[in-house]
């Protein structure tokens, strides 16, 4: 508080939050709804509302400091956004007194979330929060609830979301349908008409190096030579070509060093859009909060013919075939391979004589970061083996949670038959009951409480027995979990060298950084225990 209260005595410190996605894709559509909710026009109404205000009351501070938080491009349903979470962590840390929005919906379009931080989390840490459009200022609530309108509108706008996305769905699929193009960006090779932006025309300056890696690709050569063959003649690769012709791609994602790679050229051979199908709806979000997933490829939807071919169906079925069979091919050994490179993300590879690791791609990408990188693998393996020692060695503390499972899984064994013996007798007496009262050794009333105080007994045994069996199945699975490591443990506690098998059995992922930087996934928890 006392950080809070010096700052104070300079300024009060104002958050504009503003927000836009593509939820606000009625844009286009309504170019009212596209004025109002843009960037520019939030800021401006937003700065307009604090000079008129703010000069009129100045809180007790001499004067105010207004900071910009902006998500462009971020959904509202989620609160995983950049900005947003810079906000809230000025917020926690006492640098912000207020927090100013265009409306609820800029905040957040999940209603519950958005009241939580309303009704609760700007309350706690003592900051005003102001809606403009809405009329809100929690300044002047500070004594009661933001009130059942905030709920509703937020209400409003979570259905608006779901309501949208449904509208977006079916509009998308009436597109696929119809054989449209729907994308942001157009395949490489391939440029969207000016006149239509749903239909794809053949770009000139790529389509040609479209149709030359399939060629290649039919004459035998692999992917990776057909990379390294691009980068050494200087063709710019896709997200260069969009660069360098500015034209539709995320600029925040790429930049001038993004060469070709293998996994783009296979991306290529795959794309059966080539021949002159769309082929789309292949990805769908699960729910309305849900996460984006491949749809399996038989539910794809394909319309032929909607576009000019850059090559014949013969030409894409052929090189699938090749692709397929390198696949299948039993003599391809699929080798397990750990280890990552710390600067792009990629498998690293060994050389010819298996000395030391390299990253393919800087490889063939000479201005990547990672280019000439190489990690003896002797040292790889020395490091990595090492740690793993280290933990094969905890085991003892393992082996003690083992004994004890052990002698509980044996105690709650010996207690269900005492449990079950117990509601055999009880059931006997039950009946025992009926045949006093039936021959008129006890009454009515004596019957009907003996026998409510009995069967409240069964009740009791029986949630006892259900209970101890869930308890015992809970106990196997840890036994039998816990004894699986044990035993793979005390089979490598005296490991040497990391083997193929020790690899597979252990690791899940290495990131090299560096030849002093290595970041190891285990394929077990809390250090020792394997995964299941």
């Amino acid at each position: 508080m006392l950080k809070k209260e010096l700052l104070k005595v300079k300024s009060y410190q104002i958050v504009m939050y503003i927000r836009i996605s593509s939820e606000d894709d009625d844009i286009g559509i309504n170019p009212q709804k596209s004025e109002s909710n843009s960037i520019t026009n939030q800021r401006n109404l937003l700065y307009e509302f604090i000079n008129k205000q703010f000069t009129k009351e100045q809180e007790g501070f001499s004067k105010y400091e207004v900071m910009e938080k902006c998500d462009d491009g971020y959904s509202g349903k989620k609160f995983e956004r950049p900005g947003f979470i810079e906000m809230i962590e000025m917020a926690e840390n006492n640098l912000v007194d207020c927090i100013i929005v265009k409306d609820f919906s800029r905040l957040g379009r999940d209603y519950v979330e958005v009241g939580n931080y309303i009704e609760q989390v700007f309350p706690r840490l003592g900051i005003r929060f102001i809606s403009v459009n809405d009329n809100y200022d929690s300044s002047k609530n500070m004594n009661q609830a933001a009130g059942l309108d905030v709920a509703f509108k937020n209400l409003i706008y979570d259905f608006y979301s779901r309501d949208t996305s449904k509208k977006l769905r079916n509009a998308r699929r009436k597109m696929a349908e119809r054989g449209e193009f729907a994308s942001a960006n157009a395949p490489y090779g391939y440029m969207k008409s000016i006149k239509d932006k749903h239909k794809l025309l053949i770009n000139p300056d790529t389509a040609p190096i479209v149709k030359q890696i399939f060629e290649l690709k039919l004459a035998g050569m692999s992917g990776l030579k057909i990379t390294e063959m691009l980068n050494a003649q200087c063709i710019p690769s896709p997200a260069q070509y969009a660069i360098n012709t500015k034209t539709g791609m995320d600029w925040r994602k790429i930049n001038e060093m993004t060469g070709w790679d293998n996994s783009k050229v296979i991306s290529i051979l795959k794309d059966e859009r080539y021949t002159g199908v769309m082929v789309s709806l292949k990805r769908t979000l699960k729910g309305i909060y849900g996460k984006d997933t491949k749809v399996d490829k038989r539910d794809w939807l394909r319309v032929e013919g909607t576009h000019e071919a850059i090559i014949s169906p013969e030409m894409f079925k052929q090189v699938q075939n090749i692709m397929l069979n390198f696949e299948k091919n039993p003599c391809k050994i699929k080798r397990y391979n750990p280890f990552t490179c710390g600067v792009c993300g990629r498998k690293l590879s060994k050389c010819s004589n298996k000395t030391f690791y390299y990253c393919r791609y800087g490889n063939v990408n000479p201005e990547a970061g990672c280019y000439k990188a190489k990690y003896e693998t002797e040292v790889l393996y020395r490091i990595v083996l090492e740690e793993l020692k280290l933990h094969l060695k905890e085991f003892t503390e393992l082996q003690k949670v083992y004994d004890t499972i052990t002698l509980n899984n044996i105690s709650v064994k010996d207690n269900i038959p005492m449990y079950e013996n117990a509601l055999e007798k009880l059931s006997f007496s039950k009946t025992a009951m009926y045949e006093q009262y039936k021959y008129g050794k006890i009454t009515k009333e004596e019957y009907i409480n003996k026998k409510k105080a009995v069967s409240e007994q069964i009740k009791q045994y029986e949630e006892m027995v259900k209970s101890a069996k869930l308890e015992r199945t809970e106990n196997n699975k840890e036994y039998d979990k816990i004894k699986r490591t044990g035993d793979l443990i005390y089979k490598y506690q005296n490991v040497q060298k990391l083997t193929k098998e020790v690899q597979e059995t252990f690791i899940e992922r290495v990131v090299v950084y560096s030849k002093e930087r290595l970041k190891i996934t285990w394929k077990f928890e809390d250090g020792f225990w394997l995964a299941d």
